[in-house]
């Protein structure tokens, strides 16, 4: 559903209205792009959710822009809500393992968006710059949006990481880097890559070395697999682990995977240049 600029104006001239307080007749061009932006955002919240829904409504031309803003305006406010309760549903048990950005990030700037998030005038701005580095590429996205992808990140990386023991974890990542806590890093994929390097050698997880013969289990795994094929193997890997220790959550090896294709290509050049150790994190 697309409209004309003509079609906005009078939208954006209301919102002009109560920013303003009605006080002024004049805005800057710069606030009229913003508030611009703002209505075209909503417009486009609109849609993604009628799309998800299959509900796209057949309205009367005229009267269609300003209600699809309403509607995505409000559809806004619904995902500022849900991300909200599901942020408040992590944070009393939330483990950052030491790394400061995790923390800094999702501790000290995720409330600082709820309390600062403008949805009437700034839908689109989500203000903080979210350093830590989740999986899936959530940083092209703007406003709620953004937020709310990466507060369900942050929430299935936290189930995926508190199934495991806080010793084998942090052995992990110290073993990564002494300096893990200053990194910017992700915190799964350091740990899912040490899971599935047990898993190709034969090996128990846990955070005992791995024997000669285990090390070379692990090489000759790789090298019997070309990148694609062996990233096809690190997904059926990935499925059996969440099988067998999450319920089958399906979202989780889903998230989990997102770093398997970089994982396999840098794995393989591990192996030919003798350095598996520094993508193992052993």
């Amino acid at each position: 559903m697309s409209f004309e600029t003509e079609e906005l104006m009078p939208i954006v001239a209301e919102l002009a209205d109560k920013y303003t307080g009605k006080e002024s007749t004049s805005i800057t061009y710069e606030k009229a792009r913003q508030l611009m932006e703002a209505v075209l955002y909503c417009i486009h919240e609109y849609e993604a959710d009628a799309e998800k829904r299959q509900e796209l409504l057949t309205i009367d031309e005229k009267a269609a822009a300003k209600m699809v803003y309403g509607l995505g305006y409000e559809t806004v406010l619904r995902n500022v809500k849900e991300t909200q309760i599901l942020y408040n549903k992590i944070i009393p048990d939330f483990k950052y393992y030491e790394n400061r950005c995790y923390y800094d990030t999702f501790v000290k700037g995720i409330p600082s968006f709820f309390l600062y998030y403008d949805p009437r005038f700034q839908p689109q701005n989500h203000m903080l710059t979210l350093d830590y580095p989740v999986l899936y590429p959530v940083y092209s996205l703007q406003g709620i949006d953004v937020i709310s992808a990466f507060v369900k990140c942050v929430s299935l990386e936290q189930v995926f990481l508190g199934k495991l023991p806080d010793e084998y974890v942090l052995h992990v990542l110290r073993a990564y880097s002494p300096d893990q806590g200053e990194l910017l890093i992700n915190l799964a994929g350091i740990v899912l890559r040490n899971i599935l390097g047990c898993r190709m050698a034969g090996k128990r997880v846990n955070i005992e070395g791995y024997s000669p013969g285990e090390l070379d289990r692990l090489i000759n795994y790789v090298n019997q697999n070309n990148a694609a094929s062996l990233e096809q193997e690190m997904k059926g890997l990935v499925d059996e682990l969440v099988q067998s220790g999450y319920d089958g959550l399906e979202e989780l090896g889903d998230y989990l995977k997102a770093d398997l294709h970089d994982y396999c290509f840098e794995l393989k050049n591990a192996v030919k240049n003798q350095c598996v150790d520094s993508i193992l994190a052993i």
